[in-house]
């Protein structure tokens, strides 16, 4: 089979970490179908797409892809988001890309699936000989957490050492995308509601795509 190439349309470009993600879940599902990812990037153009329809079209254009993989965060801990922001998406989305199209929401944002490895988080702080206590929540815990993103950001200061000036120049979004790179194992997600949907969907995707069982 030919190496299949997916993009990720993401709310930010700090989210383009998913990528990561999205290449360890489908390398650990389908091993032996090769994939090349891209991040549809709309940063630099003149008049970047103002919606999701929009970035959508420029999209296929631009990142031609035969997986598309859309991302939004859920904003809130309500487990019962999900389909909402499925569905906001798939309004969104041409009836002839529908099959080919997975949705991505975590709860309650991308930095929830990075609370997950002290080890990992360590090495992106630059400190992986850190002593210090940090008390990361348990996997059950992770779909509670009300703010992950500054409690990544927390631990990724506090772990560095770093101070007063030198901690002001510490790049802590170069670092949380870090994180995910150098996080060996996301399977523990898959005990998440969000992580779940996410692995339901791009399964369901693939099967149609390439007739995979």
């Amino acid at each position: 089979m030919d190496t299949l190439k997916f993009t990720l349309i993401a709310d930010g470009r700090s989210d383009r970490t998913l990528l990561r993600i999205i290449k360890w879940e489908w390398d650990d599902l389908y091993p032996t179908i090769s994939n090349e990812g891209a991040y549809a990037d709309f940063s630099k153009l003149r008049k970047p797409p103002a919606n999701l329809m929009k970035k959508v079209e420029l999209a296929s254009e631009l990142y031609p892809f035969d997986i598309l993989f859309v991302h939004r965060d859920a904003e809130k801990n309500n487990k019962k988001i999900l389909n909402e922001r499925t569905g906001e998406i798939f309004k969104s989305i041409v009836e002839k890309l529908k099959p080919k199209t997975v949705c991505i929401v975590p709860i309650k944002m991308m930095e929830t699936w990075l609370l997950l490895e002290e080890q990992a988080i360590k090495k992106a702080a630059g400190n992986r000989n850190f002593k210090g206590q940090i008390s990361l929540p348990t996997v059950s815990q992770l779909e509670d957490e009300s703010q992950p993103k500054e409690k990544l950001h927390q631990y990724l200061k506090e772990i560095s050492g770093l101070k007063s000036r030198n901690l002001k120049k510490f790049n802590v979004n170069a670092a949380v995308h870090l994180v995910a790179e150098y996080t060996n194992d996301f399977s523990p997600l898959r005990q998440l509601s969000a992580f779940d949907h996410f692995e339901k969907n791009l399964k369901n995707c693939i099967q149609q795509y390439t007739n995979v069982k």
